[in-house]
Parts: structure tokens; C-alpha cells; sequence
């Protein structure tokens, strides 16, 4: 029988060891966050653009050098210019920010995650039974020593929101409310490439009402991008965000720091032509989502343990095939990360130890740190999703006890279609 009282006190204080090196973090790099050092600040310039009406010009390099110019002119002089590439309708967020001077807004951004983050893991709890009822202090120390969350704040990025749309509509797809689903992920298209993926999952499924919400809330952010910089702005943003790819600037795009596919086919000093390198990546990935998408039986609701794997396989499958992805980018994961924590956690004797690891690696932050400084490879951390992935395509192949889907048939809200 699990020691209870043991294992919280084990759990709490590794969670609380990861907060204290985020702490400290913070602390190192306090100057830079106010000097404007952090990514928050293309929000910001995005916001400035809008509010002087110059949106027809937004995906202008110039312009936006300029504007970061304005308010963090030292790191402007010193490293250059981050560029604003999210589509025009994420700037509608950030503009009445700039009304308050550049660290005010990164500090409102910073509780504005903060009440994201609360509320994500509140709409999980009905689904993380043995978290809330024998691990409660767990959800709220966990999330916050999810190294992906820290630098997710650390840097002022949108990753958290995506995280919490990310639940929302995995609460909505547990209650067969595919239309509302498929909004939450439509709401999610400022990271295209993280959500795009899964919408192909659907369709292959062949989820129409999902897919539907996608395409409704994506028709109306087409509006009003639209409207915000004009058509000729618009079809430009592609090309400018294909370029910036492309461009491979250093500190912006970084294949190396990538823990996803492109990460490990192309973060690599190899005397491999680019171009056989990206089909290498494109065929890999469509093979990958297409496998991830077999694992996943959207309408076995009743077998909650093999829908949670499925769901949790493609989620992280959704990451590793996303063409471009951070450290920060890896906050939606936390979900999948909670819904395999409960199911350990229920049954922690059973658990293999190789399960435990894997786990405790993806709350490893001086992990993260050793990837990231002296010669970065942070692409070498996708071994480790990889091997996550394997776990979750194992635990969805396993059907739950016929104990377990009559207990759970009770407890669904309504019945699958």
C-alpha cells in the first residue's frame, strides 16, 4: 500500500525545489525584464502600431525596429529587434496595454497569465479525480514547476492562453460539445502551427462540428485582421512570417533550441542539403500525425483511461510536428502532463519506475538549463516527448477494466454519440 503522507511530502517538496530555481531566475534576470530584454516587448510594439493606426504597416521591419526603439532603446542598440510574426488579430489583445508604460504592461501580462493558468487547472479539476481529492496542494505547485510555464512568464509570451483554450476544449470534447471544441481551438489559430495539427486529427475523425467552430472563429479572426491592416498587409503576413523562418536569425529562430522534429532533423550543423532535410521533416511529421491520430478513439468516452492516453498522444504529437516551437511553446503540455500524473498517481505501486522517470524529467528545470546555455541543443529534449509518446501510445492500446467503465459510464454528463 502507497505511504500517502510520504510520497505529498516527496511530491511537494521536488515542485517546490523547481519554484525556487524559477525564483532565482527571475531574480538573475530582473534588469533585462524592465530594460525590455523579453519577448513581450513584440506584443507590445504590435500594440503600439495599432493604437498610432498604422496597422497597414504592421508586418513592416522598419517600423517596428522604430517602435521597439521607442521604449527599450538600449536593447534595441545592443541585440536588435525582435519581430512581431503572430497573425494581426492576437495585436487586438495587447494594444489597450500600451496605454500603461512597457513594464506596467509586462506585469498586468504576467497576472493576466497567472488567472489563465488558475483557471485551466480549475476546469481540469473534474477530471483529475485523484489529484483533487488526495494531491490538492499538487495542482497548484505543479503547474508553477513546469519549466515551460516559468519561461513562458519569464518571457511575457502568449503561451499560457493557448494552454488554457487547450483545456477548455478538451473539457468540451469529454462532453461530446464538438462545436464549442472546435471554437476553443479556433480562438488558439495566433499559434497556428500548434493547433492546425490537431484540427487535421479531427478530420481525419471526421468531427464536422469541431471542425466547423475551427472554421467559424478562424472566418471571424480573418475579419478582423482584415480590418486591422487591410488585404494587401494581410496576404503578406505569410511570406513575412515564412521569411523570418527562413532567415534563421540568431536569437529569433534557432532550430537547435527546438525540442520537436525540425529540432532534431535540422538543428544540426550537417553538410545535408536543406531541402532533403525539410521533405525528411514534412514526411516524418504527416506520418507522425496520421499514426497519433489511429491511437486516439474519440467516441470511447466511456474508457476514460484510453481517451485521456489517446487525447494526451496527439497533444504532444501536435508539438513535436509544429514547425516552430520554444521552451514556452511546450505550456500547452502540461495538460497531458496532469491527466498521466493523476492516472500514476492512482495507481503509484503499479506505475514501472520507467513511467516515474519519464515524468519526473518533464519537471526537471536545471534539465531545461543544461540543454539551453554553453553550446544549446534544447532539440535534444525531444528524445525525451518521444519517449513520452511511446508511453501514451502503450497506455491508449490498454482497454480499462470492465469495473472501471461501468464507474465511469455513471459519471459522464452525456452519453457518447
Amino acid at each position: 500500500m502507497t505511504n500517502l503522507p510520504r510520497l505529498r511530502f516527496g511530491l511537494m517538496s521536488f515542485c517546490v525545489g523547481m519554484m525556487v530555481v524559477h525564483a532565482c531566475l527571475f531574480w538573475i534576470v530582473r534588469q533585462q525584464l524592465v530594460s525590455g530584454s523579453s519577448d513581450f516587448r513584440i506584443f507590445y510594439t504590435a500594440g503600439l502600431i495599432l493604437g498610432r493606426g498604422e496597422g497597414r504597416d504592421l508586418y513592416n521591419e522598419r517600423l517596428q525596429t522604430q517602435a521597439q526603439r521607442d521604449f527599450a532603446p538600449d536593447v534595441v542598440n545592443r541585440a536588435g529587434a525582435l519581430p512581431y510574426n503572430h497573425p494581426p488579430f492576437e495585436a487586438v489583445l495587447y494594444q489597450p496595454m500600451t496605454y500603461l508604460p512597457y513594464f506596467s504592461a509586462f506585469c498586468l501580462w504576467t497576472v493576466i497569465n497567472i488567472l489563465l493558468l488558475a483557471a485551466s487547472i480549475y476546469s481540469l479539476r473534474p477530471f483529475l479525480p485523484t489529484l483533487a481529492s488526495q494531491f490538492p496542494w499538487l495542482l497548484i505547485l505543479a503547474p508553477l514547476a513546469f519549466s515551460p510555464i516559468a519561461y513562458a512568464l519569464l518571457q511575457g509570451q502568449d503561451s499560457i492562453l493557448l494552454l488554457a483554450l487547450y483545456c477548455m476544449a478538451f473539457s468540451a470534447l469529454r462532453r461530446s460539445q464538438d462545436l464549442r471544441a472546435g471554437a476553443y481551438l479556433g480562438l488558439g489559430l495566433f499559434k497556428f502551427h500548434l493547433v492546425l495539427p490537431f484540427a487535421f486529427v479531427l478530420l481525419l475523425h471526421r468531427r464536422w462540428r469541431a471542425l466547423v467552430g475551427v472554421g467559424v472563429v478562424a472566418a471571424l479572426e480573418v475579419a478582423i485582421s482584415w480590418g486591422l491592416v487591410g488585404g494587401k498587409e494581410l496576404l503578406h503576413y505569410p511570406d513575412f512570417a515564412w521569411h523570418i523562418n527562413r532567415q534563421q536569425t540568431p536569437g529569433v529562430i534557432s532550430p537547435a533550441n527546438m525540442a520537436n522534429l525540425r529540432g532534431l532533423f535540422m538543428g544540426w550543423n550537417l553538410s545535408i542539403p536543406a531541402h532533403w532535410l525539410e521533405m525528411a521533416l514534412l514526411a516524418a511529421s504527416i506520418g507522425l500525425v496520421l499514426w497519433a491520430s489511429r491511437q486516439w478513439r474519440p467516441t470511447e468516452l466511456l474508457d476514460p483511461r484510453r481517451w485521456n492516453a489517446g487525447f494526451s498522444l496527439c497533444v504532444v504529437v501536435c508539438y513535436l510536428v509544429g514547425y516552430h516551437g520554444y521552451n514556452h511553446d511546450m505550456s500547452f503540455l502540461l495538460l497531458p502532463l496532469l491527466l498521466v500524473l493523476d492516472r500514476t498517481l492512482a495507481r503509484w505501486r503499479e506505475t514501472s519506475a520507467g513511467v516515474k522517470l519519464l515524468l519526473g524529467l518533464m519537471f526537471v528545470t536545471p534539465l531545461y538549463l543544461r540543454l539551453a546555455v554553453r553550446r544549446p541543443h534544447e532539440n535534444l529534449f525531444a528524445i525525451v516527448l518521444l519517449a513520452f509518446v511511446g508511453y501514451l501510445a502503450s497506455a491508449a492500446a490498454k482497454a480499462e477494466p470492465q469495473a472501471w467503465v461501468s464507474k465511469s459510464k455513471a459519471l459522464l454528463d452525456v452519453p457518447p454519440r
